[in-house]
């Protein structure tokens, strides 16, 4: 998702391509004494390719649903409110499965940050969808944009986490 989603139609900037990654397990210390702290540690760089892994299709559905937005807001209601409700749809399935990702805890603490946001997104996202008129619909847009920064932000934060790029802002 883009910082701010310029027209609607900027490319979402979760998925950025990335590195494609192997897992490097982390072990240390006595096998016997704490079973439970010696299980191997996925490194983060396979938490980043986890992350990519949800986070490309993810981004392809939201610039699928950004662009039929764009494409029908201004003449199209109907087509536009469903662009809508697959936008929404497509961010919390993104959460879902970000929240199945086991993160050592400061990246979970920016995981959770994400999900918040992003699930603040989808409900305006959804109430945006049930506008009754073109005008009505058009009046989100600047929310829209607003609640697109704020998640942003997050992604900033566990991109850098994780090693990956910085988010394309195009």
């Amino acid at each position: 998702m883009s910082p701010a989603r310029p027209a609607r139609s900027a490319r979402p900037a979760w998925l950025v391509p990335g590195l494609v990654v192997g897992v490097v397990l982390a072990a240390g210390g006595c096998a016997t004494a704490h079973p439970a702290k010696h299980r191997a540690q996925p490194s983060v760089r396979a938490l980043a390719a986890e992350y990519l892994a949800i986070a490309r299709p993810a981004n392809h559905r939201l610039d699928v649903a950004v662009e039929a937005y764009a494409d029908h807001a201004h003449h199209n209601l109907a087509a536009a409110e469903a662009a809508l409700r697959f936008e929404a749809a497509t961010e919390r399935l993104f959460d879902r499965q970000l929240a199945a990702i086991t993160f050592p805890p400061a990246i979970a603490a920016t995981a959770s940050a994400l999900i918040r946001v992003n699930e603040i997104r989808a409900r305006m996202t959804e109430r945006q969808a049930r506008a009754r008129s073109i005008p009505a619909l058009l009046s989100f847009d600047a929310g829209h944009k607003m609640a697109d920064a704020q998640v942003e932000a997050q992604v900033k934060v566990i991109r850098a986490q994780l090693g990956l790029p910085p988010p394309s802002s195009s």
